[in-house]
């Protein structure tokens, strides 16, 4: 198994803007081979700032390497216009993680 983890520090407050904005992103992902399921958490990391964790569950990497160059997610990616980081994301990170036991 394999999870694709994005880790984003919003300012105190913003953490439910975050997990609507990746809740609502699930429709076609869930009807991808080799997804498994996704989790959000969100964590208080200290005061004025709060964490949201991303972890997204594949049966393999290369099943997330054909999603990531899937025709339906670049488009996805396209549609959104681009736009500056919001304000409130302090930093964000994206990590890759192999489940070995």
């Amino acid at each position: 198994m394999f999870y694709q983890v994005r880790r984003i520090v919003v300012k105190e407050g913003y953490s439910d803007q975050v997990v609507e904005n990746f809740s609502n992103r699930g429709g076609l992902l869930a009807t991808r081979p080799g997804y498994i399921g996704r989790q959000i958490l969100v964590k208080k990391v200290r005061r004025g700032e709060e964490e949201v964790m991303v972890m997204v569950q594949w049966e393999s990497e290369e099943d997330w390497k054909n999603w990531e160059k899937s025709p339906e997610h670049i488009a996805g990616h396209k549609a959104k216009p681009k736009a500056e980081k919001p304000e409130y994301i302090v930093e964000s990170s994206h990590d890759l993680y192999y489940v070995k036991g």
